[in-house]
């Protein structure tokens, strides 16, 4: 996954408190694109500013985008049987929804991604690749459907995840 330099952690974690506020439009389009991903982890990026999140970026993800098992066993560069529960997002796709982000006077916030039949709890990978100051929101989908979504963030100090709250608000016009 993409590591982001301390810099711009600080700066966003400054400006997102205990809760994060969630468009409406943005909190499904999140959902859509990890129930339409199932069986695989699909990743993108949160984009808003202060503590509300107003619009969200699909990212390839480098581990599962190509969804063929074959193709991942014939390039010898990834157990197959990760593509299910690991996601690296694609530096090109971030720096295309940054571009956007600041090309609009927004900021990028965080991270989603889903865990196909597990539950949205971080997992060790998710903490090593994990930046402090963002959000991380995290979508279990079973069976194809959404079964829970929870926001993350990562501890300064310890490096653990803390669990926060957040609010589906309606689109400001």
């Amino acid at each position: 996954m993409l590591r982001l330099g301390q810099e711009q952690c600080m700066e966003v974690s400054a400006k997102i408190h205990n809760s994060l506020k969630i468009y409406k439009s943005a909190y499904l389009g999140m959902t859509r694109d990890a129930e339409s991903g199932y069986p695989y982890e699909v990743c993108g990026v949160m984009i808003g500013e202060k503590d509300t999140v107003t619009h969200f970026r699909k990212c390839a993800n480098l581990v599962a985008d190509d969804k063929s098992e074959t193709a991942f066993k014939e390039k010898g560069n990834i157990d197959s049987n990760r593509l299910k529960d690991r996601f690296e997002l694609d530096p090109r796709s971030y720096i295309e929804a940054d571009s956007w982000a600041r090309e609009n006077g927004l900021e990028i916030l965080g991270i989603y991604h889903s865990h196909p039949d597990h539950p949205s709890v971080p997992s060790e990978t998710d903490r090593q690749v994990a930046s402090p100051g963002w959000a991380y929101i995290i979508f279990s989908v079973t069976r194809g459907k959404l079964a829970d979504a929870r926001i993350w963030y990562i501890d300064e100090q310890d490096f653990q995840f803390e669990e926060r709250k957040f609010e589906v608000v309606k689109d400001s016009d």
